[in-house]
């Protein structure tokens, strides 16, 4: 073997040992473990985005009708795609029919630290603030805001956070909503002047990254999720959810906002395939659906709650 030839490969073989070395340094500068360097050469990294299996099996069942098996569908997804236990979840009740909502908690290291900003944000808050009273308990250091369009049902919403008198969407415009009357479950459909969601987050908020959400709008969810999607309105504006839990109405409230072709399958599938939330539990609501999904996609609540160790 020449000179020049022994030369070659041991700068090679130098380059791939400072290469090696490099791989070591940042696993430890960005608090990986070294057995994370160790299955980069085993080709034992994951493949694919965080919970792709979970929601390829969601999207992938063509056999039971979406809508009406929506929790046994999801929940056995859930079983079977993730490490996810009831025992994760931190739940809290609403003060009406047993609702409740579940959330997963911040990591260890970021509970009560009042260094990381936390935002609650409840869309439609409908004279029931059991749910806000119980997370400033969980969270104090988490600063809550509700919007909500009818002074009426805003209630003692002031006592744990602020209050948003407006209606939120995807562009100004006027829009026919139906909104909850007084304290009983009567409901009225009513124009109303709508807010950009991000123009509402940055003036109240001032911040389009929301830790913790809720949306419940009476059938409006549906056009406010299309808009969550790849490049949609909401999205393209840099608005982002950590976690949210929805109330998806059922199906009278579906035709009246999305129209007389709507085919919430249809619509599921393509929210799930082209956006960056997958769901983490499911149940029933009354006549309608419930969800809690997160956000796997944004580095900043992959951070704060550590959405890996679940899958």
């Amino acid at each position: 073997m020449t000179t020049k030839r022994l030369l070659i490969l041991s700068c090679l073989f130098l380059a791939l040992l400072f290469i090696v070395h490099d791989i070591h340094i940042g696993s430890n500068k960005t608090g990986q473990t070294i057995e994370l360097t160790k299955a980069f050469f085993q080709g034992d990294i994951p493949t694919g985005p965080l919970g792709e299996t979970l929601k390829n099996c969601i999207i992938g069942e063509k056999k039971l009708d979406l809508w009406k098996n929506f929790s046994a569908i999801t929940e056995s997804c859930i079983a079977r795609h993730s490490k996810l236990t009831e025992s994760n979840f931190f739940q809290l009740n609403m003060g009406r029919f047993g609702e409740s909502k579940f959330f997963l908690p911040m990591a260890e290291e970021f509970r009560g630290n009042n260094s990381s900003a936390c935002y609650w944000l409840t869309i439609g808050i409908g004279g029931d603030t059991e749910v806000e009273k119980e997370m400033i308990n969980v969270y104090p250091q988490c600063k809550i805001f509700g919007i909500e369009p009818s002074p009426e049902q805003a209630a003692d919403f002031e006592k744990y956070g602020t209050v948003i008198p407006l209606a939120v969407g995807i562009k100004p415009g006027n829009l026919m909503m139906r909104l909850r009357q007084n304290t009983g479950m009567r409901y009225k459909n009513k124009q109303v002047p709508v807010t950009p969601m991000h123009q509402v987050l940055d003036e109240y908020i001032g911040s389009r990254l929301v830790h913790f959400a809720t949306l419940d709008i009476e059938g409006f969810e549906y056009k406010i999720l299309d808009s969550l999607k790849h490049g949609k309105p909401i999205e393209s504006t840099g608005v982002r959810f950590c976690q949210i839990d929805v109330e998806l109405h059922s199906d009278g409230y579906q035709l009246q906002n999305m129209g007389p072709d709507f085919k919430f399958p249809h619509y599921w599938r393509k929210f799930l395939a082209n956006s960056s939330y997958i769901p983490i539990k499911a149940g029933k609501f009354l006549t309608h659906r419930k969800v809690t999904m997160i956000n796997v996609d944004d580095p900043v609540c992959l951070r704060l709650f550590k959405f890996e160790q679940y899958f």
